[in-house]
């Protein structure tokens, strides 16, 4: 058997192949984005040209759009005297309960130059006249730092193909197997499929579409792969896999053709979806048979598709059913009938149109000529409501998402709207944003959250209470990656909050925890700063719980809780708590007031990294006071699960940032006078620490002639007296970002407050007779 010769042309990976005793060839290879591609053996060039050698082999497309072309060395015919009018077969990768479906397009080599530049007619299998499939829909992919590969479509919706632990390989197609191919992203189009996910049971099944489609039904081993499957029943005859017939094609407006014959098979991927751990649905290719004549080989030509539908249904609701009779394939208008066994459950009418009348179970029978399907229908009601939301502690100015989990009459989940209010919106109020419902605590307090199903006697409460500010520690915190700091050593405030609600598919519970752990003080932190992250507990640190991801400004900075292997995965971020390093656990390990937090980034904790530190002898100062800083490395190394530090040393003739430019002497330290108004940032390489402007809080005088209040203010602070002289207010947030620069020449003067979030911020008026700041709560 000849090798194929592997060419290569922009957009696609084109195989012009010698004579092949298999009756086919590759021609161009373009994978989506998915978990086989760059497996050498599923996802690669050499893979498709495998497959092409050997019935054995299979080739991946990746996800939705993902395609190959074969050529057939001699036309392949439409010819009626081939059994059940089918011309050829593809074989893929399918068996029970394991459907990944592909879209098969062909072409005739019109102008006969042998290439597939010509008119590409797709196979109008038994979806193509389903309600949810969609033509011409398009994907874009991009290629992210992780495995995980994002994408986005022309409808406005987004999503992940995530990477799983089974196919530890980039995603994304590697240039190094894929030459040319977009590095950063990449658009498919073509016909979106309707994924039918059964994921009731413990066993995820994706079901077999009816006739039309590549890799939905299993082969027969043993079988002359040239004797094709009977399409139009439910029974795998011959050799099973996806027969297709050159007369189901179908232009561009939907109408039928006549090809007498065909050069050139398309098999796109058809479906976006995911199936939870086993990733996303890929169309698999492993081989391409020409059917021949053989008149001692018949049977039924004809087929009722009844298009799956909820087998469940809420008393009251109603569901159209789809159905569509064929003949040869191909559809033909007939009259279809519709009837229910039991009427006082589910009533149809003529049209399909399917409504729930009172619990129990009934069969629906649809009928088309001789050929009759039935389904059998649950009509269920709600019977219960579990409130999901740990509410253990919320302080004014927090929100929380609300969620609940309906049972019907017969114990299992139902997916059906909930309602939420609040007993006391004084004290929590419940908003509703984008289709999800919030709790926004307001001030301290006991309310209740109630949930109900709208049309139904049915509710369910739980008692929440809004917390004091005073219930909350302090913790000097600081963030920090490889090349910068995010964010000053500073004291933020530590509480409760729902660990569950930043955990990504967390496999532990980790509400109802008594006690304030790292990782709540880590949470605080984070969200401090605003910026993007996400837990994760996966298998990657052993099940522990770690800090998986911290986005800013678009770029992802990723860790695996003390993975190693691949090397890829050896990095992490570690929370050194009162010099105390970890890599995960942080839910086990116990939080005070005053302690010190440093979280910051390593890319490769398989090497030894420096960790450097920069200290102050004081948290907050006044102008023309003396400050110290100090600036010291250790050399840390990670082995058998632990980190562990050499000692600190002091970093000489280093420079340092605050006020103005310093060095720092023998010891590490610099010595310095404030001859600024705090509050200042003071910062050397990825380290820095803010000095707050040492204040009251009140109703503060800022002098005798300027008042500020009211303080804590909600949506706006007035600054009131009786400075004749134009002054300066420069407002500051706790991060020492600048947000209020304004000359003012007449008081009262207006702030507003109201787009702020809750925190505390620094207000510096300077006017003739000085300059003061005063620390303001915004509520």
């Amino acid at each position: 058997m000849n090798k194929l010769l592997l060419l290569f042309v922009w957009g696609a990976f084109p195989f012009w192949g010698l004579s092949q005793t298999n009756g086919f060839e590759v021609w161009d290879y373009k994978p989506a984005p998915g978990q086989h591609i760059n497996i050498s053996s599923l996802g690669t060039p050499a893979a498709a040209e495998q497959m092409a050698a050997n019935p054995d082999k299979l080739v991946s497309l990746g996800s939705f759009g993902g395609y190959v072309i074969l050529k057939f060395n001699e036309a392949c015919l439409n010819d009626q005297e081939n059994p059940y009018g089918v011309d050829f077969t593809v074989f893929g990768n399918a068996f029970s309960g394991s459907s990944e479906p592909g879209v098969v397009w062909v072409m005739q080599d019109e102008n006969s130059n042998g290439k597939p530049d010509d008119t590409w007619f797709e196979i109008a299998g038994s979806q193509h006249f389903y309600s949810q499939s969609i033509q011409n829909s398009s994907v874009t992919y991009f290629k992210t730092e992780t495995r995980d590969v994002f994408w986005k479509n022309n409808s406005g919706e987004s999503g992940w193909i995530f990477a799983n632990n089974f196919n530890l390989q980039e995603y994304y197609p590697a240039n190094d197997f894929f030459p040319g191919y977009p590095p950063d992203s990449v658009t498919f189009e073509g016909t979106m499929l309707y994924p039918f996910i059964d994921s009731l049971q413990q066993v995820i099944k994706t079901e077999a579409l009816a006739f039309g489609y590549a890799d939905n039904r299993p082969r027969v081993k043993g079988i002359d792969m040239t004797v094709p499957d009977n399409p139009y029943t439910t029974e795998i005859e011959g050799a099973g896999g996806d027969p297709i017939d050159i007369s189901w094609a179908v232009e561009e407006n939907g109408n039928y053709v006549h090809l007498d014959s065909i050069h050139f098979v398309k098999i796109v991927t058809g479906t976006l979806a995911n199936t939870s751990h086993l990733g996303e649905i890929s169309t698999d290719v492993s081989w391409f048979a020409d059917v021949a004549p053989a008149p001692e080989i018949s049977g039924k030509e004809n087929m009722l598709v009844v298009f799956p539908t909820s087998k469940k249904l809420v008393a009251g609701d109603s569901s159209l059913l789809e159905a569509v009779y064929f003949e040869q394939g191909r559809k033909k208008r007939t009259d279809i009938s519709f009837s229910s066994q039991d009427e006082l459950v589910a009533t149809v009418d003529n049209s399909g149109k399917l409504t729930a009348q009172s619990t129990g179970e009934t069969q629906i029978s649809i009928s088309a000529k001789a050929e009759v399907q039935q389904i059998n229908i649950m009509v269920v009601e709600p019977d219960s409501i579990q409130i999901l939301t740990d509410f253990s502690a919320l302080y004014p100015g927090d929100s929380v998402r609300l969620e609940a989990t309906v049972y019907d009459n017969e114990n299992e989940k139902l997916n059906i709207p909930v309602h939420f209010s609040s007993s006391r919106p004084g004290l929590g109020q419940v908003v509703q944003q984008n289709g999800s419902y919030w709790l926004k605590a307001i001030q301290p307090g006991i309310l209740n959250v109630v949930c109900n199903v709208e049309g139904f006697d049915l509710q369910a409460e739980k008692n929440v209470e809004v917390l004091s500010e005073n219930e909350k520690i302090k913790l000097y915190f600081s963030l920090k990656n490889e090349d910068e700091n995010l964010f000053p050593f500073q004291w933020i405030e530590v509480g409760e909050v729902d660990l569950m609600q930043v955990v990504e598919n967390p496999q532990l519970n980790y509400s109802g925890l008594n006690r304030l752990t790292l990782a709540h003080a880590m949470v605080a932190g984070l969200s401090k700063v605003e910026v993007d992250f996400k837990f994760r507990d996966d298998e990657a640190s052993g099940g522990k719980l770690y800090l998986y991801s911290v986005e800013t400004e678009g770029i992802y900075s990723y860790g695996w809780g003390g993975k190693t292997e691949p090397e890829s995965f050896a990095r992490g971020w570690i929370a050194r708590l009162n010099g105390n390093p970890f890599l995960n656990s942080f839910n086990e390990i116990e939080i005070s007031d005053g302690d010190t937090l440093d979280l910051y980034h390593v890319s490769t904790i398989t090497q030894p990294w420096n960790y450097s530190r920069l200290l102050t002898n004081k948290d907050s100062a006044k102008r023309n006071e003396e400050v110290e800083i100090l600036l010291e490395q250790t050399t840390c190394n990670f082995f058998d699960g632990e980190i562990t530090e050499s000692g600190f040393a002091p970093l000489k003739n280093v420079q340092v940032s605050a006020d103005d430019i310093y060095f720092t002497d023998e010891s590490g330290k610099v010595v310095f006078i404030i001859d600024t108004e705090p509050p200042i940032t003071v910062s050397s390489g990825n380290n820095a620490v803010f000095i707050a402007k040492k204040t009251i809080t009140g109703i503060h005088e800022i002098s005798q002639l300027i008042q500020v209040y009211p303080n804590p203010v909600e949506n706006e602070l007035t600054i009131g007296g009786t400075v004749i002289s134009k002054s300066k207010i420069v407002l500051f947030s706790s991060t020492g970002q600048l947000l209020f620069n304004k000359e003012i020449f007449t008081f009262p003067a207006k702030v507003d407050f109201s787009s702020f979030q809750p925190g505390i911020y620094y207000l510096v008026v300077t006017h003739r007779q000085g300059t003061e700041t005063c620390k303001i709560i915004k509520k």
